[in-house]
């Protein structure tokens, strides 16, 4: 009789256990490549980031809202996460146009990088800050002497930056903005970062899908 119950009990904790985990299972979020994020195909080489931290790159440009959203969207989750994640902000830029990271660089020069966050929020609902003149009177009002803005701007190390930035927008294929790439592997775009839930799902998703693949790499050495 003894033998029987065991028998029953067993049989009966199996089934609770395979049932729990079909459960767990499914409460674990999947999301799908060309859907809720995308792929390269062949990944960009990044340089080893200092503890191993995951590189999140968010590729943007002022006077674009949902960049101002998704900036927030990923700063929290990078303050979240401080030894996780690590957040790198990267103006878009291309030849013939290099206003965004020419003025992100500038307000960096001067110590700035509050301006250089703030600017992205206000010209969001203020498109008139991406013409020269109202900017300058934006940069005044906020601290900084037009003509030294100006004389900043015009730094051959500014223009350097911008042209990295050039660079940087074509080696990762950034065809719209946000673009958000983590690890040179995976991208987020504004189908993704419009909703701040979404965002973090998918976000944590993908950085334990990539921990997941360096914790293999080196099981493998």
């Amino acid at each position: 009789m003894a033998r029987l119950f065991f028998l029953v009990f067993l049989g009966w904790s199996t089934c609770i256990s395979a049932e729990t985990q079909t459960i767990v299972e499914k409460n674990i979020p999947q999301f799908e490549d060309g859907k809720d994020y995308f792929s390269y195909r062949v990944p960009i080489i990044l340089e080893k980031q200092q503890d191993n931290k995951i590189l999140i790159q968010s590729f943007f440009a002022y006077d674009c809202r949902i960049c101002s959203q998704s900036q927030d969207v990923l700063t929290l989750y990078s303050q979240l996460h401080p030894h996780i994640v690590l957040l790198q902000k990267q103006p878009v830029a291309t030849e013939q146009a290099k206003f965004s990271s020419n003025v992100y660089f500038t307000l960096l020069a001067l110590d700035r990088e509050d301006l250089a966050d703030l600017l992205l929020f206000d010209s969001a609902t203020n498109p008139a800050l991406t013409e020269m003149e109202t900017l300058l009177t934006w940069v005044a009002e906020n601290g900084i002497p037009d003509q030294q803005f100006l004389e900043f701007l015009q730094l051959p190390e500014i223009q350097q930056k911008s042209e990295e930035a050039v660079y940087l927008t074509e080696k990762y294929g950034v065809f719209t903005i946000p673009f958000v790439v983590i690890d040179g592997r995976y991208v987020l775009t504004q189908s993704t970062l419009y909703d701040d839930d979404y965002a973090f799902a998918v976000l944590d998703f993908l950085v334990d899908k990539v921990r997941n693949e360096q914790q293999h790499l080196r099981n493998k050495k």
